[in-house]
């Protein structure tokens, strides 16, 4: 079944279609051709949600009333950002109406974003959704310790209601936010008819930090691409409005990406693979006429990947690691003679471990070796999540390197591992020094543990696939990225078909806060946002998030994660930013450190060899 399954994932590579969806783009970024404009005359749309422009890297504005507070039109107030505008051209008696409240529609309800999701800074203006009758006018109020916003708007369009704030709104909103402790309450009232509605209200928690990098993935049936029936890998980074085409044809799919943003493996045709160079335009670094860097485990730095075996390939050779750019077998004791059929396989943030499918035992088992780079050797193997009715695959680690995510499927789906198609799933988590599990109740949609209540508005949890996380940690959590085939608010349905009207077969990428000291055994994630900026019309899936290629001494930087060295300081004359050697002295977040005592902050941890935020409380 497995064989038949990869197969038919490299053959509709080659000229089966894949389409994507017939639902209209929302405003707020997500069309097929990148076109700012929003909405297609069936859509009530609100505002706009243009490119924000966070410092990135993570870099956090000062707890209060920065600059952005102003250049949104607002003033600041006891170090408040007081903030009013009224693009829909909202008379004063309808302010007033609409500020009293009222419970004209029993209807109205949110139906994106979740309550409480978790949102980084730096990104396009969520586009808010909701059930409900069409209004007339809109109104968001929306206050933390260091904000008063209110907003008034109204429809450009008929059709179910949507609301994206303008981007430097969006911006001066988040910078005005603490954190957990402090979160965005969103109060949303509408009038129709004269009938007002709300306010109904969600709570919104703002990281302290912006998400950077790029998310590569796997798209079928994309107008960049060459629409019906294509086929290719995209890039896209997190605030984009659109993505970009890395490779398409026939093949071009089935990748990874290594931690350090330098390399990319991928298949190339039914019996081909390549491993590219991400520095140099994509160039081919080398071409395989076989299998072994298709869904190959790259090294954090790219110069070794180590070959997957059974899901999406067929080769009839082991499992083994090989040097990315020449394709020569790397001896690996503890490893050639130990392991056959690695799944899935991926390596921690650090290079320390490896997480694979244990396909010598069953395909329902992860399992974790240690690894040694100077002589290239394995070691400790143990199972860490093993379910004797499930699948697992997709281990991605966090990056400290204590935890493992991946996907659990019931084995009683069509096909292992699939992500569309009427198929199941589930992220889980698990610790690897106690390999305890637990299921990812908030990013799955479930309203806690050992329930299947949910708490999304179509009622569709269990379609969750494909994990993995940006190696880095920002704003005081990790960062996971996934394909889902749930419903997005009142845009795309649930399993949404294709073009060609083949059931599910729309996935879409979302990303998910997972809090950096989480208890074992209990859910550490918070509910998920869609990635704006993604095509809605294709199919994407299996997002692979990597940091930007380091710049060498010189270069310009906001942080030093930025840097080769891994420092950013101002230049000699107190200049701009810079790229600099170790400068002696303590590490400023997100530049190099062995221990936290190394950082400058006294409360940052040392995660991954970086200094980094506290965990969120």
């Amino acid at each position: 079944m497995v064989f038949a399954v990869a197969i038919a994932a490299i053959a509709s590579a080659c000229g089966t279609s894949k389409p994507g969806s017939t639902f209209p783009a929302p405003d707020g970024g997500g069309s097929s051709g990148g076109d700012d404009t929003t909405g297609d005359g069936s859509v009530i749309n609100f505002g706009d949600s243009g490119m924000q422009h966070d410092s990135g890297g993570g870099t956090q504005p000062p707890k209060g009333c920065d600059s952005s507070c102003p250049a949104a039109g607002g003033t600041c107030t006891n170090n408040s950002c007081i903030l009013t505008e009224n693009p829909g051209g909202v008379s004063s008696t309808v302010q007033g109406q609409l500020q009293a409240g009222g419970s004209g529609d029993s209807t109205f309800a949110w139906q994106y974003p979740y309550d409480k999701t978790v949102f980084p800074r730096g990104l396009i203006s969520p586009t808010m959704q909701f059930a409900g009758v069409a209004p007339s006018a809109i109104y968001v109020h929306i206050t933390c310790a260091s904000l008063d916003y209110n907003g008034y708007f109204s429809p450009t369009a008929a059709g179910p209601i949507r609301l994206a704030l303008p981007a430097a709104t969006w911006t001066a909103i988040t910078n005005a936010a603490s954190g957990p402790t402090d979160p965005l309450v969103v109060q949303v009232t509408k009038i129709a008819g004269g009938s007002v509605a709300g306010p109904i209200s969600e709570s919104w928690p703002i990281a302290q930090g912006s998400l950077r990098g790029t998310i590569y993935y796997e798209t079928y049936g994309s107008a960049l691409a060459g629409g019906l029936g294509s086929v290719g890998i995209m890039e896209i980074q997190p605030g984009a409005k659109q993505p970009t085409v890395l490779k398409k044809g026939c093949g071009n799919v089935c990748h990874t990406a290594s931690a350090d943003g330098s390399t990319l493996v991928a298949a190339t045709s039914l019996l081909g693979s390549a491993a590219y160079d991400l520095q140099t335009n994509v160039s081919t670094i080398n071409a395989a006429a076989n299998e072994h860097y298709t869904y190959g485990g790259l090294y954090p730095d790219g110069t070794f990947e180590m070959s997957a075996t059974h899901y999406r390939t067929w080769i009839s050779a082991p499992s083994r690691l090989y040097d990315t750019k020449t394709e020569t077998n790397i001896p690996a004791l503890g490893w050639d003679s130990v392991i056959t059929n690695g799944g899935t396989t991926a390596f921690s943030p650090d290079g320390k471990q490896i997480a694979f499918v244990h396909e010598d035992e069953n395909p329902r088992t992860i399992a974790a070796m240690d690894f040694s780079v100077g002589n290239h050797s394995f070691s400790n193997l143990v199972d860490i999540a093993t379910d004797p009715s499930n699948s697992l695959a997709w281990p991605a680690f966090t990056p400290d390197g204590k935890w493992v995510i991946f996907q659990e499927e019931p084995s009683s789906s069509g096909a292992a591992f699939e992500t569309d198609g009427g198929n199941h799933g589930d992220l889980y988590f698990t610790e690897v020094a106690s390999k305890t599990v637990a299921r990812l109740d908030s990013v799955d949609g479930y309203t806690g543990s050992g329930t299947q209540a949910t708490y999304l508005p179509a009622s569709d949890p269990d379609l969750s696939f494909a994990p993995t996380v940006l190696p880095e940690a920002v704003g005081g959590y990790f960062w996971i990225v996934f394909t889902s085939h749930r419903s997005y608010g009142n845009t795309l349905a649930s399993m949404a078909p294709g073009n060609d009207g083949t059931a599910d077969e729309l996935g879409q990428l979302w990303v998910a806060a997972f809090d950096l000291s989480p208890t074992a055994g209990h859910d550490a994630s918070h509910p998920a946002f869609y990635l704006d900026g993604q095509e809605q019309t294709a199919d994407n899936l299996r997002g692979f998030w990597v940091l930007p290629p380091c710049e060498q001494n010189g270069g310009a930087c906001t942080t030093g994660d930025q840097c080769c060295n891994g420092f950013c300081r101002p230049d000699g004359d107190g200049g701009p930013l810079e790229c600099v050697s170790p400068p002696g002295g303590c590490s400023n977040e997100y530049e190099l450190c062995t221990t936290a005592a190394d950082c400058c902050n006294t409360s940052d941890q040392c995660i991954n060899g970086r200094c980094a935020q506290p965990a969120a409380q």
